[in-house]
């Protein structure tokens, strides 16, 4: 245990405030404002329809609305990246700005859906704010940094927060998920293997949601990849994981108890049960990639949710590739199989495969629970979902120094 853990921990208990606390989050109002915080903006509403106060170019990006298969209309941007713009710079200056107009007659619509190399990243966000985030906004560009004439970024906001209609629920961000998806596969003809999937926060488990919702469509249908940052593994022990204003685990004695974190588990309306997902999608899919990112110094969400995930992840992988390849391992064959590499003070990771499946973990040293999404490690990951890289340098972290079972 840390010191934070021995110092906060016992203060929770003693002075009692997490009873009450608990008893308050499992009435489902309280649960669903805890959950989304969709009615927490902080940012000028404003950036919304001009992206350019948040440092893009002009036209740059398109901003239109999707209309979800229940009704509700949801406010989305669609970015190009700088090198597609640089090379049609003028045609985007030229172009009529706003909101209003056929998402079809816009460049950056034009560009992607007419180049069968573009690659397409689904950026699902976290709870509150909007889509306009000043640190949102600055991923967008690190994120097609690397590959500047090939990825643009598709974001949105779900329904009940910034300028779209409804309101959050488990159920409804799935279909504005989904809904997001059928957009960009049917609309903008960008093929699945050209597609990844990036959460953070809430957002990884929307985008788990979503890809579990696809690999059971008949045939199924896997995307290039999915980029998990500050993952929890469901809802009830995200709850009770989190800090309250980055320093007070005020529902961290519930889950030192089993049966009450089991109790209140149950309670949660909106359970969004990110690892049994999970263990489906890499059961049913044999070339499913994930990658996990997770910050040490994380204190809203604490890293050791990302590690349950990667463990049962993994096991779910192994037993698939068991039953695929008609085989049994043993459990020194399993341990084989996961590569640790020690990235000095970047983390660590850990990354293993089998076959085309491969589930990645790189547990950084610093950068926070937003600060991370923002560095070096996840845009690589992006480059390699796309296999922008080559096949060599992809690998190259699946083979590591020193071994730990799972």
């Amino acid at each position: 245990m840390t010191l934070f853990n021995y110092t906060v921990l016992p203060l929770v208990f003693v002075s009692g405030v997490w009873i009450p606390a608990t008893l308050l989050c499992c009435i489902p109002w309280v649960q669903k404002q805890m959950l989304y915080l969709h009615w927490v903006t902080m940012w000028p509403g404003k950036w919304l329809h001009e992206p350019e106060r948040a440092g893009f170019l002009k036209n740059q990006v398109a901003r239109f609305r999707i209309p979800t298969q229940d009704g509700e209309r949801l406010f989305a941007w669609l970015i190009a990246p700088l090198g597609v713009y640089a090379e049609h710079a003028e045609e985007f200056i030229n172009e009529k700005s706003g909101v209003d107009g056929d998402i079809e007659d816009k460049m950056a619509f034009k560009l992607l859906r007419d180049d069968p190399e573009a690659r397409l990243l689904v950026y699902f966000h976290g709870n509150s704010a909007t889509i306009a985030q000043g640190r949102r906004t600055e991923e967008y560009r690190m994120y097609s940094s690397g590959a500047s004439d090939k990825i643009f970024t598709l974001t949105f906001d779900y329904r009940g927060f910034g300028r779209s209609t409804g309101s959050p629920s488990e159920t409804g961000l799935l279909n504005d998920g989904t809904s997001v998806l059928e957009w960009a596969l049917n609309l903008a003809n960008v093929s699945s293997d050209r597609i990844v999937l990036l959460g953070h926060s809430l957002g990884t488990a929307v985008a788990t949601g979503v890809a579990h919702h696809y690999i059971n469509h008949e045939p199924p249908v896997q995307f290039s990849g999915l980029i998990l940052g500050a993952a929890f593994t469901n809802s009830g022990s995200a709850f009770t994981a989190y800090s309250l204003a980055d320093v007070f685990p005020i529902l961290a004695p519930v889950k030192t108890i089993p049966l009450f974190q089991a109790w209140f588990s149950r309670r949660m309306v909106d359970t969004w049960d990110t690892s049994e997902r999970l263990a489906h999608l890499i059961s049913k899919s044999p070339s499913f990639r994930l990658v996990l990112v997770h910050a040490k110094d994380d204190t809203t969400m604490p890293w050791d949710q990302s590690e349950e995930i990667f463990k049962s992840t993994v096991q779910a992988g192994v037993l698939a590739s068991q039953i695929s390849e008609n085989s049994t391992l043993t459990d020194e064959e399993i341990v084989e199989k996961v590569g640790i590499v020690d990235l000095g003070e970047a983390g660590r990771q850990e990354v293993w495969s089998q076959g085309q499946r491969s589930v990645s973990k790189l547990i950084a040293n610093h950068g926070g629970h937003n600060t991370m999404m923002k560095w070096g490690p996840v845009s690589l990951a992006l480059l390699q979902c796309f296999d922008l890289v080559p096949t060599s340098s992809t690998r190259a972290l699946s083979v590591g120094e020193t071994r730990s079972p799972i």
